[in-house]
């Protein structure tokens, strides 16, 4: 009976006692400088590419055809619901920015309807193309 006794004390006892310690210990930690992320000119891997506010009409309002945008990535979703990101903006499908439309996103490149002219521009170009270049 002594020992449960001193058991059930030394069970009540030990974990204030350690928790003493560790907010000793901890506290003595907090002293000590935290490290400073630095980019050193490098991108901060902290801050997310493509914000909901962060759009860059301008490559857009100037294009005239096909050639004068950029097709720099495509989110795929067969559902609904594609994304594009065009000459630095990001416009879904049926998007209408300057006279530049978003009319289907597909896994291989975008459907745009640029003043009314309808034309496919590729993600990435085709041999052919490149050869010409």
């Amino acid at each position: 009976m002594k020992i449960r006794g001193l058991f059930f004390f030394f069970l009540w006892i030990l974990p204030p006692g350690f928790g003493m310690i560790l907010a000793e210990s901890s506290a003595q930690a907090g002293e000590l400088e935290s490290p400073v992320y630095t980019a050193r000119g490098k991108r901060d891997p902290f801050v997310p590419l493509v914000t909901a506010s962060a759009r860059h009409v301008e490559g857009l309002l100037g294009a005239e055809t096909a050639e004068d945008i950029t097709v720099e990535g495509v989110v795929y979703d067969p559902k609904g619901g594609s994304v594009v990101i065009v000459s630095g903006t990001l416009l879904k499908e049926g998007e209408t920015v300057g006279g530049v439309k978003v009319v289907e996103v597909k896994p291989e490149g975008v459907l745009f309807s640029i003043h009314g002219v309808e034309s496919f521009k590729p993600m990435y170009p085709r041999e052919e193309d490149q050869k010409r270049a």
